[in-house]
Parts: structure tokens; C-alpha cells; sequence
């Protein structure tokens, strides 16, 4: 072969190996760089919900018919009704006056495309034992009006012997509409669900002003492309979801918008879930009681949460998911909560988003058996008063932004938790499981600008699998009293640039602060107990920080802008000098943690990079 040949042959082999190497560099950094550019959103998504005057004010025009009902003898006085057996058909548009009580019958609504028709109930009683009592097939919107001072009751059977479809699987609610549906009035409605669900729309569905209470088998209410709550109190009370949207077809449906009123909730399946995008205004009071059954495997970490009605599955009410959630509010795109009362207690997350959760404001009290907060994306809390006061995990995202609030944690695992931990809550494929994969490690943050916090962890107290940066606001960390845990435990670094950081607990998995942080850190080991009050002075007797321990420790850290470079600071514990640091370094301990008191030499020093991090024993 001549050297021509094989100089154009080792140019094609080149060629080829180059090219080889940018198709594997491509693929290999594809996802990374998508990951990248996602979006974190801190602000959330403000939902405009259009009301007409009618619907906000429940009156009606002169109707068309009055019905009176009666098990011995219905009558109608009026126009568009037909009267068959027990069944009253409504065949055209227009307000229904309606009446009495029937132990036994049903109104059907079947009118044209374009009509709009209201049923006003006034101290009505409609009881069906073969099918809902309340069916609108057709019409283009029904509103059921609730007359001034009336008591509305509708009640169906355990099983249904009439359907409206071929296959048999609806209606599958005591009050069920293919069309939009428009509750109002300022009258009251007890639904008793005997079969299914409570309230159901195949398309929107608006409460406005009215007083509902719902006793369901399944679930409470269910509207298809939205539900939008104006100042009505509701009471729900399910043996599946209590409140839920289900169109994950359209990303600008499946939404909920609560703008006002009262809600209360106890369901065995989620409380308030929305498919895409939750919302809640500042004028709302919620309380939520979730009640779903616990598993656990032989490892006290693998857990999962089965709620929701277990019996028959007819129609497309009751799904896996349903029956494997017991979450108290719930999206799959986003929560925003702008502010209002809300109060959840849950065995699942009791505020949980596939997405992003948004609090700008409101009092907050949470009790889970599992996460306080979770979203797989990013969480931004710009203020409220939000108080976790049991949780296995109390925040945790693959981001979390706090910007304001005051904020407290009780947790029996990690307090914030930055995309997932040790913890088997996050993997194995538990129904449930915890996503991080549409966040890049890193964009893995827990950036602190301001706000009030306090945790009280009995895993690590602020947990990163990412980076920690601290730029402002109050923190008080009690972290765990066990050696396998640490108040502070991050993978990257840790950067206090600003705050008041007060950190404490077993010393044994401690990590200070990075070295390239920017404001001064005094680390002590010392050991307590709880009550023990602890004061840290500068050399002329002002005090730095004061505080008072919840837990028993073994070491503590105090960053805060009070400490200067080169001066002498003195820690005393119930009124006794504990030991002294000069700050002459950003991240200053004292010598015996040199020594091996923390994890040997490279953890805990003046000068070790990253505060130190000890690798973790299994």
C-alpha cells in the first residue's frame, strides 16, 4: 500500500473518530443541558375566573315551570317538562322552579345544545334509588340555584340500575353534568352519596356563595376542566378525594381556583387535588383531614400511602393513582397559594406539586406523616406564617427559595431537604416517589435570602445534595442528637454571605460553612441539654446571640454579621464560659475538633475546604 492510501485512510479514520466523539458528547450532555434551562418559577401563576352577574347574585327571571314534587302526586305548571313514571325530563331552556320532596325519582336535563337552564331548589328533597337524582345530559350550561333560607337535599342509592351511556358507567355522581355546571344561591345543599361521587361536571364547574355539605363514597366533587370555589362554604366528607379536577389533556384546564370561602375536608384519598394548576386566594380558610392507610416494608424508610374508596370500580371515577394517594393539597403542574387559613393533616404530603409550589402569604399549620412540603421542581416561599409541626421530611424540592415568612419545622428525618436524601421515600419506585430528574444538579440549590426559620430535625437539619447559600434572615437549625445525621450536610458548598445563622447538635456528621463564604462563622464543641440557655459575647461583653437549646448537642455554629475578623468571642452555656474563638478565619473552631472530635483532622479545621465534610459511615 502506498503512502498516499494510507494517509487518506488515517484521514477517514480521523473523520470518523471525531465524529463519533461529537455524537457521544451530544447524547451525553443532551439532558444536562436541557435541564439547565429550566425554568424556576418563584412567583407562581395568577388565575382569572370570569364571573357573570347572574352567577355571582343566584337570582332567576320568571320561570318557565314549577314543579312540585311528591310521592303520591308530582305535578308541573308550566311549559318544557315531560313527566314519565318517576323520571321529570327538562327539554328547553329556562329557570325550574322546584319544590316538595320524592322518596324515589330523578330530573333529567335534556335540552338543546345552546340552551341554558337553572334549576332553582327551594326546600327540595329528591331521593333516586335507581340513578342521580340530578342528571344533565345536554344543554349548553346548568346552574342549580339554592333559593334564600332553603334546606336542599339529594340522595342516591349503593347501586344504579338506570345509565345514560352504552357502556354503562354514567352518571357516576348524585348530582352529575356532562355540561358546565354552575352552583349558587345563598341556600344550603346536603348531597349524600351513596353510590359514587358527590358533585360531578364532565366540563367546568363554578361554586359561588353557597352552603354545601357532601357525604360521598368516593369523591366529593369533581369537575373535569376546572373548578372555581367564590365565597361558599363546603363540607366534604369522602371516602376518595374530597375536591378534584381531572383534564390532563389541555395544559390550560384541570385547574382549581379557590377564591374566597369556607372549606372542610376529611377524604381518605387527597383532600384538594388539581391536575394542573392549584391556586388559593387570600380570602379562603381551609382545613383538610386526610386518612389514608400506611404500608410499610421491613424497612421503617419504605413507605407508601393507600387511600381512597377500595370497593367496585365503575366508570372512570376510581383510578390507581386515587387509591395510592392521601395527599392535602395537590397539583400536577403548580400550588400557589397567595394567602387565607389553611390547616391540613394528612398521612401523605400534605402540600404536594409536581411542579412548583408558590406561597406568597397566609397562616399555614401542617401535620404529615409524610413530607410538609414537597414539589419536584423548585419551592418559593416569600411570606406567610407556616408552622410543619410533625413531618417525615418538612421541605423539600430539587430548589427551594425562601424570601420572607416565618417559618418552623418539626421533622423526624430531614428538615429541608434539597432533591430527595438518604431516606428510601424518594426511589424504589414507591407510588408517590419523589422526582428530581427535571432539575440539573446544578441548579440543586437552598438559597435563603430572608424570613424567619427554625428546625428541628432528628435527620440533618438542612440537607443539600446540591449547595446551601445564605444570604439573609434569621435560621435556627436544632439538628439531630444521633452521629449519623448533621445539622448541616451539603455536597457542593455551603456560602453564608448574610443572616443570622444559629446552628446545632451531634458532632459527628458536622459540616461548618464553606471557606468561601464571605461573613464570619465560630464553631464550638460543646456538649448540653436541652433548656440549656446559651449566650456567644464579643470581648466587651455585648452579646452576639442568644438563644436557648431544644435538644441535647455536642456542637454549635454561630455566623452572623456581629462577628468581626481578629476579635475574641466567648461562648457561655447557663451562665458559664464554655471556651473562646479569635475569628481570624471565615470559618473559625476550636482546636480540639483539629484533633479528630468530628471526623478526624479534615473536618472541622480553620482552614479545611468546604467546612470540612466527613464522609458518611453506613
Amino acid at each position: 500500500m502506498n503512502s498516499k492510501k494510507i494517509i487518506v485512510l488515517l484521514s477517514l479514520l480521523v473523520v470518523v473518530l471525531i465524529a463519533i466523539f461529537i455524537i457521544i458528547y451530544f447524547y451525553q450532555n443532551k439532558d444536562k443541558s436541557d435541564l439547565d434551562n429550566v425554568e424556576i418559577n418563584t412567583k407562581g401563576t395568577d388565575l382569572t375566573v370570569e364571573y357573570k352577574e347572574e352567577e355571582l347574585t343566584g337570582e332567576w327571571s320568571d320561570y318557565v315551570a314549577k314543579i312540585n314534587l311528591s310521592d303520591t302526586k308530582t305535578t308541573v305548571e308550566g311549559k318544557g317538562v315531560n313527566f314519565s313514571g318517576n323520571t321529570i325530563t327538562i327539554n328547553s331552556a329556562g329557570a325550574y322552579y322546584i319544590t316538595g320532596s320524592i322518596s324515589d325519582g330523578n330530573i333529567v336535563v335534556e335540552a338543546g345544545e345552546n340552551d341554558e337552564v337553572q334549576l332553582v331548589l327551594d326546600n327540595a328533597s329528591i331521593t333516586s334509588k335507581q340513578t342521580a337524582p340530578i342528571n344533565g345530559i345536554t344543554a349548553s350550561k346548568l346552574t342549580i340555584t339554592l333559593a334564600d333560607n332553603s334546606e336542599n337535599n339529594i340522595t342516591d342509592s349503593e347501586t344504579y340500575t338506570v345509565f345514560t351511556d352504552s357502556e354503562k358507567s354514567e352518571p357516576d355522581g348524585a348530582i352529575f353534568t356532562k355540561t358546565d355546571l354552575i352552583i349558587n344561591g345563598n341556600g344550603k345543599l346536603i348531597v349524600n352519596a351513596n353510590y359514587l361521587d358527590g358533585i360531578v361536571s364532565k366540563d367546568g364547574l363554578k361554586i359561588i356563595n353557597s352552603n354545601i355539605n357532601i357525604n360521598s363514597k368516593d369523591d366529593g366533587i369533581r369537575g373535569k376542566d376546572y373548578i372555581a370555589i367564590n365565597n361558599a362554604k363546603i363540607n366534604v366528607v369522602s371516602g376518595g378525594d374530597g375536591i378534584k379536577s381531572t383534564n390532563n389533556e389541555d395544559t390550560e384546564l384541570g385547574y382549581i381556583a379557590i377564591e374566597g370561602g369556607t372549606i372542610s375536608i376529611d377524604s381518605k384519598a387527597d383532600g384538594i387535588q388539581a391536575e394542573t394548576i392549584l391556586n388559593i386566594s387570600s380570602n379562603a380558610s381551609i382545613n383538610i383531614t386526610t386518612k389514608g392507610e400506611i404500608v410499610s416494608s421491613n424497612n421503617s424508610n419504605d413507605r407508601f400511602y393507600r387511600g381512597g374508596y377500595k370497593g367496585e370500580t365503575v366508570g372512570s371515577s376510581t383510578s390507581s393513582e386515587d387509591s395510592t394517594s392521601s395527599k392535602g393539597l395537590k397539583a400536577g403542574n403548580e400550588i400557589t397559594i397567595n394567602g387565607g387559613n389553611i390547616e391540613i393533616n394528612s398521612t401523605d404530603d400534605s402540600i404536594h406539586s409536581n411542579g412548583i409550589i408558590v406561597i406568597n402569604n397566609g397562616d399555614i399549620e401542617l401535620s404529615s406523616e409524610d413530607d410538609g412540603i414537597h414539589a419536584d421542581t423548585n419551592i418559593a416561599i416569600n411570606g406567610g406564617d407556616i408552622n410543619i409541626s410533625k413531618s417525615y421530611e418538612g421541605i423539600e424540592s430539587a430548589y427551594v427559595e425562601i424570601n420572607g415568612g416565618t417559618i418552623a419545622v418539626v421533622t423526624s428525618d430531614d428538615g429541608i431537604n434539597i432533591a430527595g436524601g438518604n431516606d428510601n421515600s424518594s426511589i424504589e419506585g414507591r407510588p408517590g416517589q419523589n422526582n428530581f430528574t427535571s432539575v440539573a444538579s446544578s441548579n440543586r440549590k437552598l438559597v435563603i435570602n430572608n424570613g424567619n426559620i427554625s428546625v428541628n430535625a432528628n435527620g440533618d437539619g438542612l440537607d443539600s445534595n446540591g449547595s446551601i447559600y445564605i444570604k439573609g434572615g434569621n435560621i435556627t437549625v436544632a439538628g439531630p442528637t444521633n452521629a449519623g445525621n448533621g445539622a448541616l450536610d451539603y455536597d457542593g458548598e455551603c456560602v453564608v454571605t448574610g443572616g443570622n445563622l444559629i446552628v446545632y447538635g451531634a458532632y459527628g456528621m458536622w459540616q461548618n460553612p464553606s471557606n468561601n463564604s464571605t461573613q464570619y462563622s465560630l464553631t464550638f464543641q460543646t456538649s448540653g441539654k436541652a433548656g440549656d440557655k446559651i449566650i456567644l459575647k464579643n470581648d466587651s461583653g455585648t452579646e452576639i446571640a442568644v438563644f436557648e437549646a431544644e435538644k441535647t448537642y455536642g456542637v454549635i455554629t454561630i455566623s452572623n454579621p456581629s462577628i468581626n475578623q481578629g476579635d475574641t468571642y466567648t461562648l457561655y452555656v447557663n451562665g458559664t464560659s464554655v471556651g473562646s474563638l479569635k475569628a481570624n478565619s471565615i470559618v473559625t473552631s476550636n482546636s480540639s475538633l483539629n484533633n479528630g472530635g468530628m471526623g478526624g483532622p479534615n473536618n472541622g479545621g480553620m482552614e479545611q475546604p468546604n467546612g470540612g465534610k466527613q464522609k458518611k459511615f453506613n
